[in-house]
């Protein structure tokens, strides 16, 4: 038996959570076009072959500019110094810039032993736009154990990844039963699936602003389950793009998440979505550590 974790860390929007969902071929960690999706550190658990790879979907790593980017950043880094593997997600289509340098960087002083460039997005790359990139992540970044190429979205060679992934892994024990593919609190993923149909149906600072907690919870065993979700916001003008005219938004947005949360949890439930402002919210720490963001003491 074989087992290992791997982080797959880079700046923002550059394809970790399409990617740790494919490898696991379940939706574990919510998607979107919009950078600093990922505010958690999410667990894609892989069992093939007698290998069991852990997988860690880090948020993207970026300079902070309030305390939610803070505790997030941390939380990428500190992953770094933890896992046996440090996986680094490049857009291929993208010139290696100041996040990708700055990246980089971490991860090195992280001290991490074995270090694996992934190229994303080759289903958009020439060979010769490949061999390019490759020499660029040589001259721009510096040295890694192997540089990969893939398509997260549509799934080339993850075979060949996890192949090449495999022969770092040492001897050890399955951590996690074969057949569990996330330790996700449950409760965890329906927050995040509520946030997920926010940031698709918002636009601009929506996304950023806004934090998801269930309030209450009454469970029935003959009936629908209810939940109460409370949606901060940090203004009166997001609550009101939120709720939407007439509140046709929320309504959508409730319809939508309700459906997703009900094929997880396999039985049809109530959803009471509550829009609340609560003003700068991710700057303060009590309220973040509420949600259970953690900081360094």
């Amino acid at each position: 038996m074989k087992s290992g974790f791997i982080a797959l860390t880079g700046r923002p929007n550059v394809g970790k959570s399409t990617l740790i969902n494919k490898i696991v071929k379940e939706k574990v960690a919510i998607v979107s076009n919009k950078p600093q999706t990922t505010r958690d550190r999410i667990k894609g658990i892989l069992t093939l072959n007698n290998t069991q790879y852990v997988f860690i979907d880090t948020p993207g790593i970026h300079k902070p500019k309030h305390l939610l980017g803070e505790s997030m950043t941390n939380s990428a880094i500190g992953t770094l110094r933890e896992v046996d593997i440090v996986m680094m997600i490049l857009d291929g289509t993208e010139p290696i810039g100041t996040g990708d340098k700055y990246v980089y960087d971490r991860i090195i002083e992280s001290g991490a032993e074995i270090t694996i460039a992934i190229i994303n997005k080759i289903d958009k790359l020439s060979d010769d736009d490949i061999i390019n990139k490759k020499i660029e992540i040589e001259n721009e970044l510096g040295e890694f154990n192997e540089i990969l190429c893939l398509s997260a979205e549509y799934g080339i060679n993850i075979v060949e990844m996890l192949k090449k992934v495999e022969k770092y892994m040492e001897e050890g024990v399955m951590y996690y039963p074969e057949d569990m593919y996330t330790d996700m609190p449950m409760y965890k993923m329906i927050t995040e699936i509520i946030r997920e149909k926010i940031i698709w149906h918002t636009e601009e600072e929506i996304p950023h602003s806004v934090a998801i907690e269930i309030s209450h919870v009454e469970k029935h065993k003959d009936a629908k389950d209810r939940f109460d979700i409370n949606i901060y916001v940090e203004r009166d003008s997001q609550k009101g793009i939120i709720i939407g005219k007439e509140g046709k938004l929320l309504k959508k947005i409730g319809t939508e998440s309700r459906k997703e949360i009900e094929f997880l949890l396999e039985r049809k439930i109530y959803l009471n979505l509550w829009v609340k402002v609560k003003e700068k919210w991710r700057t303060q720490k009590p309220f973040l550590k509420d949600l259970g963001y953690i900081f360094e003491e």
